[in-house]
């Protein structure tokens, strides 16, 4: 991979031209979005207990696994060239919706005879509880590429409204539904589906009234083109929907709902730090696409943010997580703890790794992630079924963050090599750094006063 030839680009690519003020509406919004998750979390965990926690893990993982399965990466296709302008909203945006629903029909008739195959990973759900989680592969596909094209229309002011919206409505849900109705698991997986239909409504009435949205049949040429693109992201996409629960998955062969849970419930608390690098890419990537260097420098900038934003971060769970855990969770969730600090290791080191994949992805590279995030998902598996027999689920942690160290210097290798910047640009925090971040926060702090006003 030749290096890029980044003088022409370094005006654009100076992080001195970052829109503060957007930069800040992205991270207080995924923070917001963070709170709601982990008020969720929260509601799970104090009704279900950990084997409901672990019955509705394998619900989620079942439903939105088979909905990333079936859409052959058409999201991401479809982003792609809406964002370089080679195709309409209303394009990209049909061609998704055909591939998601024949997909979803493909997926739900082969999902019916699994459940009741009396395979243990199956065994650990109530199958009207797996009936309900079939709701979420149409559902979880088609809000995700929704999403997507919002994202790379650079629509951030909308999408975090949109997000706040979702998770309220996921969590009023829970509540009426889980304690309120006692429907247990049942309840909470029709709650995380009204949440997806509530974020796909919301986005496509705002592309609609904003963005030319119409009905359109999509054409052959749309079709092949997003497929192409979609197939080389596939890899990466199915590896990195899989990457953070593979524990999860693997649990579901070997182990009980209660060890899945408290794996579970670990895994989603450490990985709510990952807003930062979320909101991050959100930025970045409409920038990089198009662009035959992709921008390195800002991309570097980015990724050096995240690092040490999300480090920090998780300092103050690491002095914090004994005493939070168990108001967040209950007493039953207390090892929960333990096992995050294990998966922080790994938590940290993907922060600055999303980075470099929305690089690859906006300069037409996508198969780079794909390479990477497959390789971990190798290493964690490998890891698991040689530490959990002996360690537990402290195991199971350890091959986790094994995965996403391993997937995250793959991608941090390929990154310098493909643009020819030294290791510090993306390491060492520089004093400018942290004048643009003092910048936003000031935007943000001002925007908010002006809303009160």
């Amino acid at each position: 991979m030749a290096p890029a030839h980044i003088g022409s680009h370094a005006q654009a690519a100076d992080p001195a031209s970052i829109d503060q003020k957007e930069m800040a509406i992205l991270l207080a919004s995924r923070g917001m979005v963070l709170l709601l998750g982990l008020l969720s979390q929260s509601l799970l965990a104090y009704t279900l207990m950990p084997e409901g926690r672990g019955a509705y893990a394998i619900c989620v993982l079942f439903g939105d696994l088979a909905g990333v399965l079936v859409t052959l990466g058409a999201g991401r296709g479809a982003q792609y060239f809406v964002m370089t302008e080679r195709l309409s909203v209303s394009q990209g945006l049909s061609v998704v919706f055909v591939f998601c629903l024949v997909g979803s029909a493909v997926a739900i008739i082969a999902a019916l005879p699994l459940i009741h195959s009396g395979l243990r990973f199956f065994r650990n759900a109530d199958a009207s509880a797996l009936h309900a989680a079939i709701l979420l592969i149409p559902t979880s596909a088609l809000a995700f590429a929704a999403v997507l094209q919002l994202e790379g229309l650079r629509r951030f002011g909308r999408l975090a409204g949109f997000s706040l919206l979702r998770g309220a409505v996921a969590a009023a849900a829970i509540v009426v539904l889980v304690p309120g109705l006692g429907l247990g698991v049942l309840g909470a997986v029709l709650a995380l589906a009204l949440g997806h239909l509530t974020m796909l409504a919301v986005c496509l009435a705002d592309l609609k009234k904003h963005c030319g949205l119409v009905p359109k049949l999509p054409s052959r040429a749309g079709m092949l083109a997003v497929l192409r693109y979609g197939l080389r992201e596939y890899p990466a996409r199915i590896g990195q929907a899989i990457e953070s629960r593979v524990g999860t998955l693997l649990l579901g062969l070997v182990a009980g709902r209660a060890d899945i849970g408290l794996f579970a419930a670990g895994n989603a608390l450490i990985t709510r730090v990952n807003f930062v690098q979320a909101a991050v890419t959100a930025y970045l990537l409409p920038r990089t696409a198009g662009e035959e260097a992709g921008r390195p420098e800002l991309a570097a900038f980015c990724a050096r943010a995240a690092w040490w934003t999300v480090g920090g971060m998780l300092l103050l769970w690491f002095a914090a997580s004994t005493h939070l855990v168990p108001l967040l969770l209950s007493d039953a969730f207390r090892p929960v703890a333990r096992l995050t600090w294990i998966m922080s290791i790994g938590v940290l080191a993907y922060a600055g790794a999303e980075i470099f994949a929305a690089y690859f992805r906006g300069t037409n590279r996508p198969q780079v992630f794909s390479f990477a995030m497959w390789l971990g998902f190798a290493v964690n598996v490998a890891l698991f079924f040689a530490l959990y027999p002996v360690w537990g689920l402290q195991g199971a942690a350890w091959s986790l963050s094994g995965g996403l160290l391993c997937c995250s210097l793959v991608l941090w290798t390929a990154f310098h090599k493909a643009t020819g910047l030294p290791p510090s640009a993306t390491l060492l925090l520089r004093r400018s750094d942290l004048a643009h971040l003092r910048a936003s926060a000031l935007n943000l702090i001002r925007s908010a006063k002006q809303r009160r006003t």
